[in-house]
């Protein structure tokens, strides 16, 4: 198939003639996913991460309290009245007194959590790993604005060349006009049709000129990118066979949830193992430690290991699991009927893709048809054998297949544009 037309490389030609630089749809990618706000968000999800997981990483430090009480008990128990009648030196058996007090530092270190903490810092990576995916999900998504305000410079541009081309045109035909009025040859109406038609022109000119302002001025925003207004702006050439994959960042969504789901399950087999610990406690109070039978503060200190496992908790964790399996199958389906869905578009794509390339294989012959007309009517036209009607007629005829033949090409490459959009791969 023919890429370009001789009219369409005319066209393209004289874009690129006044501007300074060029602007490519990739271009136009990459400023728009750096300008958005949505670009924090990765640093904010990493350094969000990365705080939950010195947390999680704390759990294998050692905890440090302070802790301190007072009691007063009215009720204690009286030695004596259990010895009775005995004799006792008087002395011998200590009064228990009826306050206590102490102030203690405790320390309790995890020895073994069961793979608690392994299996929460999995999860959090997965979590984080969401985060990021679906910032990149978002970012990617102004890629469709970027391409509607692009094509449409590109439609747009098209239409200003065209229809300057076409008052040059009619600047050349009211002057040979207005040659053939003075000579007689031609009626005064004719140079009135043509002025008029160049009015017309100018004031077309003027519509479009305006409305590629203002979609450069939407580019601009959404890329951050300045001095668009004079660049020349490429037609993006991309070849799409059909056979390309679905993988954009919506579907890759799909499979870091499920992914997050599995770990989460393991992370409710690691609370269900057992749990061992060990602790020390140094302190002052009264009475010391279990010594009740001594009636002074002092010192003290105590130390020892536990574990603790819950052997069995009415099959919660159990069932738990069963509910991340159910969300997993259903975030399976959700996938599937998302990538049936994106199947179909594409295949509607694709149809489309070829449709327009089939036609635009006879879009040289017509406009080259089309040209020959208008320049036998132009002849005509200064020969007075026809109507400046009759020769507009025709010049619009030619402006037409011209502009069609572009749209043509311009229209291809947007719906391969759209697409790789689609499966998400980069070309």
């Amino acid at each position: 198939m023919k890429k370009l037309i001789p009219a369409i490389l005319l066209l393209t030609l004289s874009l690129a003639a006044v501007p300074q630089k060029t602007v490519t749809l990739w271009q136009c990618y990459d400023s728009a996913a750096i300008a958005t706000p949505l670009t924090g968000e990765a640093a904010l999800y990493s350094e969000m991460s990365a705080l939950r997981d010195r947390n999680l990483s704390s759990a294998w430090l050692p905890s440090l309290d302070v802790n301190g009480n007072f009691v007063y008990n009215s009720d204690i128990l009286n030695i004596k009245q259990i010895f009775g009648q005995l004799p006792i030196p008087a002395g011998v058996i200590p009064t228990i007194p009826h306050e206590q007090y102490r102030a203690s530092f405790d320390v309790s270190q995890v020895i073994w959590d069961g793979g608690v903490t392994r299996s929460a810092m999995a999860v959090e990576q997965v979590v984080n790993e969401l985060n990021m995916q679906q910032n990149v999900a978002d970012v990617y998504r102004l890629r469709e604005q970027v391409n509607n305000y692009y094509f449409s410079v590109l439609l747009v541009s098209s239409q200003i060349e065209v229809t300057r081309i076409m008052t040059s045109d009619l600047d050349g035909r009211i002057k040979e006009t207005s040659s053939g009025v003075v000579n007689g040859v031609v009626t005064p109406v004719a140079l009135d049709v043509l002025k008029a038609e160049k009015i017309k022109a100018g004031q077309q000119l003027t519509e479009f000129t305006r409305r590629r302002e203002s979609l450069i001025s939407a580019l601009e925003q959404i890329t951050g990118m300045t001095g668009l207004k004079d660049a020349a702006f490429q037609v993006p050439v991309i070849t799409v066979t059909g056979e390309e994959e679905i993988d954009n960042p919506d579907m890759r969504l799909f499979d870091v949830r499920s992914r997050q789901l599995e770990v989460s399950k393991d992370l409710l087999k690691s609370q269900r193992m057992p749990k061992a610990f060990g602790f020390a406690q140094a302190a002052y109070g009264n009475p010391p430690g279990n010594n009740f039978f001594s009636d002074k503060a002092d010192f003290f200190y105590s130390f020892g290991a536990g574990f603790k496992w819950n052997i069995f908790d009415w099959n919660r964790s159990s069932n738990e699991r069963k509910s991340l399996a159910i969300q997993q199958q259903l975030i399976d389906i959700k996938k599937r009927a998302t990538g049936e869905s994106l199947q179909r578009l594409l295949t509607v794509k694709m149809a489309e893709i070829t449709a327009l390339r089939e036609a635009a294989e006879q879009d040289d012959e017509l406009v080259s048809i089309r040209k020959k007309i208008v320049d036998v009517a132009a002849s005509q036209l200064a020969n007075g054998t026809i109507t400046a009607s009759q020769y507009l007629t025709e010049l619009t005829n030619e402006k037409q297949a011209v502009i069609s033949a572009a749209v043509r090409q311009i229209s291809i490459s947007r719906a391969e544009v759209d697409y790789i959009y689609i499966t998400g791969n980069n070309k």
